[in-house]
């Protein structure tokens, strides 16, 4: 017979078997208030993450491959909507070495939702605004003639390209705002 804890007294079968149900409770609470506490701190964490923004509008990424070379293209503008101070910078310029075609390779943070493309000829009634869906497209092929020809027969040259998109950025107050993005090129024969 086992003897209590406290004393020289001898505890009965049914005192043994309560006390042992009572550590496997205890023990079987301490694991489901473990199993609590972890998935709260899982939800809590995903929740404060979703809120945050991974990758600020101005340090996007579109990403130009000419013959296989790659050139990162940092965002030409990058404006709060009510921002009438904003100025954007230069276009950047993609020189295509002779290629007569390339392709742009868009950040997640842009094709989860809407944006466009707009191409510019040196032709405008060649000019096209292309616009596309969430998850419609990662990277377009651009070529460099114009689908549609001039009115004196001549294939119109892209001149410049622009990758619009809304995106999630900070204010001066580290809020969340809306950013108008714009991607500028320059194409360079």
């Amino acid at each position: 017979m086992a003897v209590a804890a406290g004393g020289g007294k001898k505890l009965s079968k049914k005192a043994r078997r309560k006390q042992e149900q009572r550590k496997q409770l205890l023990a079987f609470a301490a694991i489901v208030a473990v199993v609590a506490i972890v998935a709260a701190a899982i939800v809590f964490y995903n929740r404060w993450k979703d809120g945050q923004v991974e990758t600020l509008p101005q340090d996007q990424r579109i990403v130009a491959v000419v013959d296989g070379q790659e050139q990162h293209i940092a965002p030409y503008s990058t404006c709060e909507l009510d921002d009438k101070d904003c100025k954007p910078g230069q276009p950047a310029p993609l020189e295509l070495k002779g290629a007569k075609e390339f392709t742009l390779k868009i950040p997640q943070d842009v094709t989860n939702h809407d944006w466009s493309l707009l191409k510019i000829y040196n032709d405008p009634g060649a000019n096209q605004d292309n616009y596309f869906r969430a998850d419609e497209a990662q990277e377009v092929k651009l070529k460099l003639g114009a689908e549609r020809k001039s009115a004196d027969g001549s294939t119109p040259s892209l001149k410049l390209v622009e990758v619009r998109s809304m995106l999630v950025g900070l204010d001066a107050e580290k809020n969340q705002t809306p950013v108008n993005t714009i991607w500028s090129i320059e194409i360079k024969e």
